[in-house]
């Protein structure tokens, strides 16, 4: 049960760190440049959508902070002779809670721009989550795969 745990906690730092440093990336910032194109934003929604990408940015590298802080006590931890648990639960709440504020902010956000989009803007919204969604999924696969060894 402990080696499961310390597993879990280890696969949601690379996790973390992984899905934030894509969020950082050029690459990133590209796929947002071309979806704001394609949604052909009026100058109110354009307004939104770049307060939606701001608190969004905001959200990923306060992620990034955690899971970095997260990584170096993971470290200093396991290489006690007798890790504490206690400080491994705390690691996994650090990750899960810290960013709570800042993942409503960026939620509320986009929601406001969800509501001024027209239906082919919402469709053209959707799209880009389901893509998104679907990087998620392979990502998801191999995290089980870690963690339950397959």
């Amino acid at each position: 049960m402990t080696l499961r745990f310390l597993r879990v906690l280890f696969v949601m730092a690379i996790a973390v760190a992984a899905s934030t440093a894509f969020a950082a990336s050029p690459r990133f910032d590209l796929k947002l440049d071309r979806l704001e194109e394609q949604l052909n934003l009026t100058p109110e929604q354009k307004e939104q959508y770049e307060l939606a990408v701001g608190a969004t940015k905001r959200m990923m590298l306060q992620m990034a902070l955690v899971a970095l802080q997260a990584k170096e006590k993971l470290a200093e931890e396991l290489a006690k002779p007798k890790p504490d648990l206690g400080v491994l639960a705390e690691l996994r709440r650090s990750l899960v809670d810290d960013g709570k504020t800042l993942r409503r902010e960026a939620r509320d956000e986009w929601r406001k721009l969800y509501g001024m989009l027209t239906v082919d803007q919402v469709a053209t919204l959707r799209r880009f989550f389901e893509d998104q969604a679907d990087n998620v999924g392979l990502l998801h696969e191999l995290i089980s795969g870690l963690v339950l060894g397959r």
